[in-house]
């Protein structure tokens, strides 16, 4: 019995860590080469690559952006980039049961990865908020919420989940 009490851990596990190293993936991998240029959103074959699916542009004021998404249910992810000028955006969207995890190990790894800052904060409204950022040129930022900010998880019903906004901005 304790053995197949291991396993069924084992098992349940698996799916976690692989969700987690792909909240990650998307964060510190995916968003910086979409916003660099190197991996574009918009062309469903280099999104197929990284293993996501193209969905409707999210529409924001300065004009629909590209959107991803891998998963479903509490394993979903969403990403969507764009911007103009100097500046460019990247949000991801993650959640699920685990994460308070999930959210701890992206502000970790934000930290063993040169950003500074990381000091937690509130919104008006008290949503939790983390700002990260990398001195130099480009300027880079990472600013994590602890809300699924604007309904990409589920536009139906308020759900656990993070958004992480990052930009590189320019001069």
């Amino acid at each position: 019995m304790p053995i197949a009490i291991a396993a069924l851990a084992l098992a349940v596990q698996a799916p976690a860590d692989d969700h987690r190293a792909e909240v990650e993936r998307a964060v510190f991998e995916l968003c910086p080469a979409a916003m660099d240029g190197t991996l574009s959103l918009a062309d469903p074959a280099e999104v197929a690559a990284a293993g996501y699916t193209p969905t409707e542009p999210r529409q924001t004021p300065a004009g629909p952006y590209p959107r991803v998404t891998r998963g479903t249910g509490p394993d979903k992810i969403v990403i969507s980039a764009g911007g103009e000028g100097g500046t460019r955006l990247c949000t991801i969207w993650f959640g699920g049961p685990d994460n308070g995890r999930l959210a701890d190990r992206v502000r970790s790894r934000a930290r063993s990865s040169g950003y500074l800052g990381g000091r937690a904060s509130r919104l008006g409204d008290g949503t939790p908020m983390y700002n990260f950022w990398i001195e130099g040129s480009p300027r880079r930022s990472l600013i994590m919420l602890g809300v699924d900010a604007g309904g990409e998880l589920d536009p139906n019903r308020a759900t656990p989940g993070t958004t992480v906004i990052l930009s590189l901005r320019q001069g």
